[in-house]
């Protein structure tokens, strides 16, 4: 950050419903933050789980909590988006992880890409008590515009920093019960430049409860209904351009929201950088989380092929315009 400039106040918003005891050291990872300037908005979606007890005893003059009664999380995150004084402001879910200088770095992005309307990051997973499967893959502007094009997230949703004098005037869509932040970025990705850094800076959690998971229906008609909307904005057909979307997984995949494409994808972002003992790392723990299903041990078998093989692989299977939907990103747990 250039020393003439102020530090920009940053506003932090977390949607909360049920958090149970992922709460507290969610809500502590903020107050760890490197970057002090923030406003940080904690929206009681009408929780029910005496969450928000846990969070008593802090005393932070930063902390803002506004409640309600339960009405969604695109309802909840609207609410806050009148109040925000922030020149930017940051998503983050209420039992996820922000890495200590995920704020400080999204800000020094921001500052050096003016033109730049959000700035997504890395991310991992939470799964149980250890962080696994990093992704780990930079994008500059013309690459986001790419996967955008293609109806794909640059990075998961949560990740993302917004300059608010571009995206001000933009709200999520209180239609949508899940799926809100993968909308809201391809509209704001269709009006603006984006960027992703390639540091890991965010750490998802993944729950059994997510509603995802406990019925894949409901997302795939999330994603239906996502397609349908983009294509109209977009003036495409959406026959057209929601070609190549009806793959059926079926089995432990359907049930996870494909958890091993994920896996995939960490693998091939950790050789790229070099990482190899990392991604025979994250291609073993693939292995474990279904070890009957020889599906989940495609993430190993891609770390241990040679470069020139898994290159052609890679290409043979290129999703078709339209497939990056792909079920390789997590759907949000909080309803």
């Amino acid at each position: 950050m250039s020393p003439s400039r102020e530090a920009p106040l940053v506003s932090i918003v977390t949607a909360i419903y049920n958090a149970g005891d992922w709460l507290r050291p969610s809500i502590e990872s903020l107050l760890r933050q490197t970057y002090a300037n923030l406003e940080i908005w904690l929206v009681d979606d009408g929780s029910t789980d005496g969450c928000m007890d846990t969070l008593s005893d802090l005393r932070d003059h930063r902390i803002r909590i506004v409640r309600q009664a339960n009405a969604g999380k695109a309802t909840a995150l609207n609410r806050v988006l009148e109040c925000l004084r922030g020149e930017f402001y940051a998503i983050h879910d209420a039992d996820d992880i922000s890495h200590p200088r995920r704020i400080e770095l999204q800000v020094q992005c921001m500052l050096e890409n003016p033109e730049v309307a959000g700035v997504l990051t890395g991310y991992d997973l939470i799964l149980g008590a250890r962080s696994v499967a990093p992704r780990r893959r930079h994008k500059d502007p013309a690459a986001c515009a790419r996967d955008i094009q293609a109806f794909k997230m640059p990075s998961h949703d949560p990740t993302a920093m917004f300059r608010m004098s571009r995206v001000g005037d933009l709200r999520y869509e209180e239609g949508l019960r899940i799926g809100q932040g993968y909308d809201y970025i391809l509209r704001v990705g269709e009006r603006h430049p984006l960027y992703t850094l390639e540091d890991c800076l965010y750490s998802y959690r993944i729950l059994p409860r997510s509603i995802t998971r406990k019925d894949p229906g409901i997302r795939d008609r999330m994603v239906h209904d996502l397609l349908q909307r983009a294509c109209v904005r977009r003036g495409i057909d959406p026959v057209y351009g929601m070609s190549g979307l009806d793959e059926t997984l079926g089995g432990n995949r359907e049930l996870d929201n494909n958890l091993v494409a994920h896996f995939m994808e960490s693998v091939v972002d950790q050789r790229a950088g070099g990482h190899r003992c990392g991604a025979l790392a994250t291609g073993a723990q693939s292995m474990l989380l279904q070890p009957s299903d020889l599906a989940y041990y495609k993430p190993l078998a891609c770390a241990l092929l040679p470069n020139w093989l898994l290159a052609r692989l890679r290409n043979r299977s290129a999703p078709r315009r339209g497939s990056g939907l792909s079920r390789a990103e997590p759907q949000s747990s909080t309803p």
